[in-house]
């Protein structure tokens, strides 16, 4: 499927522009670090694994706090400390606690394990502002949250959904409200939530009980009843019932971890791994890939790929720092090199993901210091617009992503080597969905580039698992988009490249039932994203046939089998990761099938994972009309957006009616009225925003009814002035809405809209080809 690679056309590349997601609606209480930005901080686990004590979770926070002279100056003259970089959160993980089931006193409030709090005593510094922050004795839980409070930075727990944590501790399973009580209590600022304990019995999925446990998160209160709101990081490796977080965990929390672990061994100098924590680059582009969630990102909400283990003894020998072998393994280099270590950051920088160091805050190598000191990607990573780098190429070897910054017109580009060999790599605006010229900054280095444009290109060698990521300035987006319509000779597409469009190209159907559908029933469904162009139909076996145009050409065609379809197919992107088709089944009523990436199961490696379809239909009913048949007329249509589909159907009483997937549930169905004499489209492109048009009784002409999140549905269908044969389609790319109808002489028609207005503009777009059937639209993500 069209999910990871771009469109390559006679070794040039043609990348499809996107457009952004809704903003998120997220539970990040009032107040919550990270509400606005992704978390920036440190993290216990990797370094210490459950050898954890009050005393060295000051010492890192002061570690934090502190100017460090491997780091840049302030403009008065004096060093700078991770946390003027924006690095604040400190996070306690597993081992805080007594393990075995222990933890509790007599009134079932949660207790520190032995030692933990025995002896600590915290470092006197002063921070970069002059400010000295005295030695204190940690004789409580509140003591060290009061000293992390003074030094400036946020404070963060640990906890497990079930009777247990992933290093043995206790859970808070049927726990929930008394713990975040007490985490209140204490004062810390946000949760890790881990869930090697399972679920408890009384909640039906991951999903249900990490969604309890956020809205119990944002109204947590202290036992004396002051309102004390915790931010939630969920930690089930995305895991859900029965989507991965990515889709509902902005109703729940504001981070959610979409892999495994990282690395699975743990602890600075432990004598169970060797005196370090093992990892290498598989595993971490292994999780790179398993966070590529672009539609379901922003502010508020993001995907978590894991901590940056980034400095000597993360599998490097921690005295020199050069990659070792482990064990009996003699022959595998572990531990990553200096440029593995930059383009992790950098890899991390461009999918917005939150930075958590995982190594030693009080020893902060100068080396390290250059790569997760750079205030540069630092504000790639921390780009207000909050958007998602999405991959544009990827040719087996090298990688592009690229990252719509907030400021108009400027972009970051990761150009990233995935092989063990030397990759050259040549790029042009055109090659990056952007239009005209745009100066180029190397953002690891400082240095400009030059200038880019769409003849003059830009070459960049890069050795094994090397990168470069760079900031673009000046160029405009492209916003193309597709068009495909049923003819004699099969499926014809053309393609709006934002000024022109293209000519019209063959899509052949194969032999029927063979190669092929043959021959299409109905009209076809098309979606689109960064790396392509997928197509539904209903062929000629009333079967559901798929293909994918990507490397500059149509592939094969696949048959989807299970289901025998009455109506043409519907098809909604929530991502380059998933694509959700839609179909009236023999009984009427509608079906969902889903492409999806799912990580690997707890018996593979961690950066192992898949990208399928389901094997079976689900069953959605349809609408319960005045006759009570539940049934629909013609074909749905749905439209994604972020973290949710919504879909409608021409009801038996030729209403529209609408049934909504939000945050990984489904809604019933609700009427929205209207008289409709054909199936309806949908299409969303704006935040809190929904268009929906359709043939309308008794005229024939097109109809439009509006959504929007703040006033509601338009109380009256507006009627576009002009009628076509069968239903229309529609796309929308930013502003500028499409609709595209087969009129009464069988050609294809385009109405047009620029801005929220009602009124747009008809013109015929082709006068020669004549359509056997209605068209399909989708603009480029």
């Amino acid at each position: 499927m069209a999910l990871s690679a771009a469109i390559l056309v006679a070794g040039s590349l043609t990348v499809n522009a996107f457009s952004n997601p809704t903003p998120a609606q997220a539970m990040v209480p009032p107040g919550g670090y990270g509400a606005t930005a992704p978390p920036m901080g440190w993290n216990s686990w990797f370094f210490y694994g459950a050898n954890i004590s009050a005393k060295n979770i000051a010492d890192q926070a002061a570690g934090m706090a502190t100017p460090n002279s491997n780091l840049p100056v302030n403009a008065s003259g004096t060093h700078k400390s991770l946390a003027d970089l924006g690095y604040r959160d400190v996070g306690i993980d597993d081992g805080w606690g007594p393990n075995n089931g222990a933890g509790r006193d007599a009134n079932g409030t949660f207790t520190t394990k032995t030692g933990f709090l025995t002896g600590a005593q915290t470092k006197a510094v002063t921070l970069s502002n002059g400010t000295v922050v005295a030695a204190r004795a940690l004789n409580s839980m509140k003591d060290l949250t009061d000293y992390i409070h003074e030094l400036g930075l946020k404070a963060g727990m640990y906890t497990d959904t079930g009777a247990r944590g992933c290093g043995g501790m206790s859970g808070s399973g049927d726990h929930e409200a008394k713990d975040l009580t007490t985490f209140a209590d204490w004062g810390f600022d946000y949760l890790k939530l881990d869930h090697c304990g399972g679920t408890p019995t009384k909640y039906s999925t991951v999903m249900a009980d990490y969604k309890d446990w956020g809205s119990l998160a944002a109204n947590a209160k202290t036992s004396a009843g002051v309102a004390h709101p915790i931010a939630l990081d969920m930690c089930q490796w995305g895991a859900g019932s029965p989507d991965g977080p990515w889709v509902w965990g902005g109703a729940a929390g504001r981070t959610w971890r979409t892999g495994h672990d990282l690395s699975g061994n743990v602890g600075w100098g432990t004598t169970s791994n060797g005196g370090s924590t093992w990892v290498n680059f598989a595993q971490v582009t292994g999780n790179f890939d398993l966070n590529d969630h672009p539609s379901n990102q922003a502010t508020g909400q993001y995907n978590d790929p894991d901590y940056l283990m980034i400095g000597p003894g993360f599998g490097n020998d921690p005295a020199t720092g050069k990659q070792q072998t482990h064990g009996t393994d003699t022959t595998t280099l572990w531990g990553l090199t200096p440029d593995e270590q930059q383009s992790y950051f950098g890899m991390w920088a461009v999918q917005g993901a939150p930075l958590v160091l995982a190594s030693d805050l009080t020893n902060l190598t100068a080396a390290s210091a250059g790569i997760v000191g750079n205030q540069s990607v630092i504000a790639v990573a921390q780009d207000s617009a909050n958007h998602q780098g999405q991959k544009v190429l990827d040719n087996g070897k090298v990688q592009v992503w690229s990252k719509q910054l907030a400021t108009a017109g400027t972009r970051a580009v990761l150009l990233l080597n995935r092989s063990t060999t030397s990759q050259t790599y040549s790029f042009t605006t055109q090659s990056l969905g952007l239009n005209g010229t745009a100066t180029v900054q190397n953002l690891y280095t400082g240095a400009g580039l030059g200038t880019l444009s769409s003849t003059g290109s830009k070459s960049f060698t890069l050795a094994p698992h090397q990168s470069v990521l760079l900031k673009l300035t000046g160029a405009t987006e492209q916003k193309p988009d597709t068009v495909i319509v049923p003819t004699a000779t099969g499926l014809s597409e053309k393609i709006w490249n934002s000024s022109t469009w293209s000519a019209w190209q063959n899509v052949s159907l194969g032999t029927a039932g063979s190669t092929g559908p043959g021959s299409i029933k109905g009209e076809p469904a098309v979606v689109s994203s960064a790396g392509g162009v997928d197509v539904f139909v209903r062929g000629a076996d009333d079967g559901l046939w798929t293909n994918t145009y990507k490397n500059g050409a149509w592939g094969s065609w696949l048959n989807l089998p299970g289901m025998v379809l009455t109506a043409s197919p519907t098809a909604a992107s929530m991502g380059r990761d998933r694509i959700d088709v839609f179909v009236r089944g023999t009984n009427g009523q509608v079906y969902q099938r889903t492409f999806q990436q799912t990580p690997g199961a707890d018996d593979k490696p961690a950066y192992w994972y898949d990208v399928k379809w389901t094997t079976s239909s689900v069953a959605l009913g349809g609408p319960s009309t005045p006759t009570g048949s539940g049934t629909i007329v013609g074909a749905p249509t749905a439209v994604a957006s972020l973290n949710r589909i919504d879909l409608f159907a021409r009801g038996t009483d030729n209403a529209l009616w609408q049934k909504s997937y939000v945050s990984g549930e489904w809604t019933g169905w609700t009427k929205r009225g209207g008289t409709l004499s054909s199936s309806p489209t949908a299409v969303s492109g704006h935040p809190g925003q929904i268009e929906v048009f359709a043939a309308l009784s008794p005229t024939g002409n097109i109809g439009q009814l509006s959504w929007t999140a703040t006033g509601g549905w338009s109380s009256t269908w507006y009627d576009l002035g002009r009628a076509g044969t069968g239903a229309p389609t529609a796309s929308q790319v930013g502003d500028r809405i499409n609709v595209y109808i087969r009129a009464t002489d069988n050609t294809l028609w385009q109405w047009y809209r620029i801005g929220t207005g009602p009124t747009g503009t008809w013109q015929q777009l082709d006068s020669t080809t004549k359509l056997t059937g209605n068209p399909a639209a989708a603009a480029h993500p």
